[in-house]
C-alpha cells in the first residue's frame, strides 16, 4: 500500500488582506518532518488569490501531484475561530481579486450543480480540533470569493474515492490583538490546527482504504 498522498494550499495576500496568513503558515509547514513523522507524501503551495490563476492551477496540481487528498487553507477576515467548511456553492460573489479582476458571471460552473459536498472529514476533523484546544466549528457557507471557488472547483476536480475540503482560519491573536483576543488562536494554535488538519485527513485516506473505498 503506497503512502497516502496529501496536498495543502494556502492563499496569498488580497484586498484587505496584505498579509494573508494562510501563506504563512503554508510556507512554514516543516514537509520533510510531517511527511516522515505521519508516513505520507505531501506537497504544499500557495495559490495566488485570483480567478484566473486557481482556475489554471488547481487542474494542473490535481493532475500532477494526483493526491488522495487535498486539504484548502483561506483566511475569514470576521471569524474568531476556525471553521471547517462542508460544502462549496456554486456562485462568485462580484468582488475584485487580487489582480483587481471582477468575476465575469454568478456561477462558477454554468451547468454544475448549486453545491458539492466537501469529502474531508469535517466533524472529525472539528472535534480533533476542539480536543487540541483549539476554537472551531463547522460551517456551511464557504463564502462568495475565492476560497468558495477553490473548493467548489476542487471538489469537481477530486477522483472518485479521494478527499477534498477547505478549512477557513481567522486572523492570528497576534494579529488582530483588539478584537477578543482572548477568544482568538495565535499562530503556534493555527500552525497545530493545519497539522492536525492533516493528520486527520491521513489516518482518513488509511481506513477508507482498508475499508475499500478509496485508490491503493
Amino acid at each position: 500500500m503506497t503512502r497516502p498522498r496529501i496536498l495543502v494550499t494556502g492563499f496569498s495576500a488580497f484586498p484587505g488582506a496584505p498579509r494573508n496568513p494562510t501563506e504563512t503558515l503554508v510556507g512554514a509547514l516543516d514537509v520533510r518532518r510531517l511527511a516522515t513523522r505521519l508516513d505520507i507524501e505531501l506537497a504544499a503551495t500557495v495559490l495566488p488569490t485570483e480567478y484566473a490563476a486557481v482556475a489554471q492551477m488547481l487542474p494542473r496540481l490535481w493532475a500532477q501531484v494526483r493526491p488522495d487528498a487535498a486539504i484548502h487553507f483561506g483566511l475569514h477576515g470576521r471569524a474568531g475561530q476556525v471553521r471547517v467548511e462542508t460544502r462549496g456553492a456554486n456562485y462568485m460573489r462580484p468582488f475584485p481579486d487580487a489582480a483587481r479582476r471582477h468575476p465575469d458571471r454568478v456561477a462558477i460552473e454554468p451547468d454544475g450543480p448549486l453545491h458539492r459536498r466537501a469529502t474531508l472529514p469535517a466533524a472529525r476533523l472539528n472535534a480533533a480540533l476542539r480536543a487540541e484546544g483549539i476554537p472551531a466549528r463547522l460551517s456551511h457557507d464557504a463564502g462568495g470569493y475565492l476560497c468558495n471557488y477553490a473548493t467548489y472547483l476542487s471538489l469537481g476536480l477530486a477522483r472518485e474515492g479521494t478527499i477534498a475540503g477547505f478549512v477557513h482560519l481567522p486572523w492570528p491573536a497576534e494579529v488582530r490583538a483588539r478584537r477578543a483576543p482572548h477568544e482568538r488562536p495565535g499562530w503556534s494554535a493555527l500552525a497545530l490546527a493545519m497539522e492536525t488538519a492533516i493528520a486527520v485527513t491521513a489516518v482518513t485516506v488509511r481506513n477508507r482504504r482498508l475499508s475499500g473505498h478509496a485508490p491503493q
